[in-house]
């Protein structure tokens, strides 16, 4: 479209007509290139409308902005952030390609990813990059359709009350699944009473002709959608090891590297999300060999006889206690590395005091660093390196270390120590 009908979409104004084509989004001034539309979005840290003249310096054709800045060159909006949700949404109404919404506590990118996989191997397929699921990132998502995509898979993410909704009226689901429910984000959404209401926006969403998947335990909406659930009974002959996991689904043998039941139950959400979408069997069986874990989500990662499980992008009770109890099937001697679990308002002390609880009966050595990681109970210590340097001393050699924490403690870097010792 042209720079013109960009700005009516978006109920912008603009210092004078402009009928160069927009061939791009772009939210970052150093990637800005000839023909991009450049959003100036404020962040936690920085202002986008600090760089409109670099963007446009690049070669972006205007600049969307909430302040005029003089230049000739700028569409003047009252929101740049609704400004771009609205001209995604716009822009996806002219595909009639469904799009998947997946949302959820736990294992939505993974989830996401493994749908995707799935889909790709039968349909050209569009999905969220890494875990782009804001109201930033999911209208990127959708600027990458085209006329030739048959599918979408659009990851959803909130932390407060409203997101879904707003990212279903950007995007249009016909297709939504729930992974599960549980404490995460209370800071902004109260209880998990409140995240299960946000989260299952997404159903409530979607067309008399779509359908939902969700875990038994969610209760589903009376909105008349078709809901399909999932549980660990449709499964047999589960296996998981240090290796990968393997089970039975509906007469097919399945094997992924994917480490955990935790993963176990992703597989088995994209699998019964997909079968009800009639993909075969061989294709869910390949992309589910080939998958591999994002960085940082039960990542196994081997150093001279260590067997490291890397699951530092993020953590709550949900994903703290699943990563434990895979953990505890392992025989090795075990070391867990726990760090905060950020997000949980009024009951962060009690959620700590009970994984710390569970930790303890599953390990050989608990270590803990963090503002409130003291309350898991282990040997705590207010310096990262400090840990480290305790740990390294007394490995024996061919221990399973589990580091997890919330994404904003940074224990990536005590996995990198480990790996590089």
């Amino acid at each position: 479209m042209t720079v013109d009908a960009a700005a009516r979409i978006m109920d912008g104004r603009t210092r004078q007509g402009n009928l160069e084509l927009v061939r791009d989004i772009c939210i970052d001034s150093r990637s800005a290139k000839p023909g991009d539309l450049f959003f100036a979005l404020k962040g936690l840290r920085t202002d986008g409308h600090l760089f409109t003249k670099d963007a446009i310096g690049r070669g972006a054709v205007t600049a969307v902005v909430e302040k005029e800045s003089g230049s000739m060159a700028e569409i003047i909006v009252r929101d740049t952030l609704a400004a771009l949700g609205e001209l995604a949404r716009c822009y996806r109404g002219q595909f009639k390609a469904p799009l998947i919404g997946i949302t959820g506590t736990n294992g939505k990118t993974t989830v996401k990813n493994l749908t995707t996989a799935i889909l790709a191997k039968r349909c050209r397929t569009t999905s969220t990059r890494g875990n782009q699921n804001s109201l930033i990132g999911l209208p990127l998502t959708l600027f990458a359709m085209s006329e030739s995509t048959e599918f979408v898979v659009a990851e959803m993410g909130t932390s407060s009350p409203g997101e879904i909704g707003r990212l279903c009226a950007i995007s249009q689901p016909q297709y939504g699944l729930v992974t599960n429910i549980g404490p995460g984000h209370l800071t902004g959404l109260g209880t998990c009473e409140q995240v299960e209401r946000e989260k299952m926006t997404l159903i409530r969403a979607l067309p008399a002709n779509g359908f939902g998947v969700v875990g038994e335990t969610i209760r589903g909406p009376e909105n008349g959608v078709t809901i399909h659930r999932f549980s660990e009974r449709m499964l047999s002959d589960v296996v998981l090891t240090e290796h990968g996991s393997a089970f039975t689904f509906e007469g097919s043998r399945f094997n992924t590297p994917l480490l955990g039941a935790g993963n176990v139950s992703n597989c088995l959400a994209a699998l019964v999300l997909t079968s009800r979408l009639d993909i075969e069997a061989e294709y869910q069986q390949s992309a589910l060999q080939e998958a591999r874990p994002e960085p940082g989500r039960m990542e196994s990662l081997l150093n001279n006889g260590l067997l490291i499980i890397n699951d530092t992008y993020n953590a709550n009770p949900v994903s703290m206690r699943m990563a434990i109890d895979f953990a505890s099937l392992i025989s090795r001697r075990r070391v867990f590395v726990l760090g905060d679990m950020l997000e949980l308002g009024n009951d962060t002390e009690k959620y700590h005091r009970e994984i710390g609880d569970h930790a303890r009966k599953h390990c050989d050595l608990l270590l803990t660093c963090g503002r409130v990681a003291r309350h898991f109970g282990g040997r705590h210590f207010t310096d990262m390196m400090n840990l480290v340097d305790y740990l390294l001393e007394r490995l024996q050699g061919d221990e399973l270390i589990l580091v997890k924490a919330s994404r904003a403690l940074k224990f990536e870097e005590i996995v990198s120590e480990l790996v590089r010792s």
